[in-house]
């Protein structure tokens, strides 16, 4: 990227404020980087705990299910009075990224016929209520990571264009006013002692 700059004092501290601004903007993204990289690998970190550890349970839940709906006749499934679920999302701001907070409200239990309904749809029943709050974390720390693994990858190529392509050619551009500057004198000086010989 070459940018066009006449050699004069002028446009020398205009480049210099633009060096100066352009190392500090450098500096805050480099900082906020490193922020968002320390909060992506805190939220993996309980993701993947949180995911160990539902994992098994699931796999218990969803096997009592299957079980469930091979003994349980088809009318008895059908809930009677099902229950309500409410989510309720808080936003959270983490260095620009607007991180989803998720909050699960269930009012009620279904109601199975407790005739036709066996152990194992009652178990798989009760176990999935109590699963349900910890997959809403993990849904929440699933879509955080995803929004700020965006956010780390455009700020990364920012701190990039600064560091390799801005800054270098600003500098080169202040390199090159400084020599045709002092050409000029050179020059200037030249002539002046030629006209005092003269």
């Amino acid at each position: 990227m070459r940018i066009k700059v006449s050699p004069t004092r002028i446009e020398l501290l205009r480049l210099r404020r633009r060096v100066e601004l352009a190392r500090r903007g450098h500096k805050l993204l480099k900082d906020k980087l490193d922020g968002l990289l320390q909060r992506f690998y805190q939220i993996r970190r309980d993701y993947l705990s949180l995911h160990e550890e539902l994992e098994p349970r699931l796999t218990q839940i969803f096997f009592k299910s299957v079980t469930a709906s091979a003994l349980t006749p088809a009318q008895a499934l059908f809930c009677k009075e099902p229950a309500q679920a409410e989510v309720e999302t808080r936003i959270e701001n983490i260095m620009g990224v607007r991180i989803p907070n998720y909050r699960l409200t269930v009012t009620g239990e279904p109601g199975f016929n407790p005739l036709s309904a066996t152990v194992e749809l009652d178990e798989a029943r009760r176990g999935f209520t109590r699963i349900l709050p910890d997959l809403i974390k993990l849904a929440a720390a699933s879509r955080s990571l995803r929004l700020i693994a965006v956010q780390i990858t455009e700020t990364r190529r920012r701190v990039n264009a600064l560091e390799y392509v801005l800054i270098p050619e600003l500098t080169r551009n202040l390199t090159h006013i400084r020599m045709q500057l002092t050409e000029r004198e050179r020059s200037a000086q030249v002539v002046l002692l030629k006209i005092k010989g003269g």
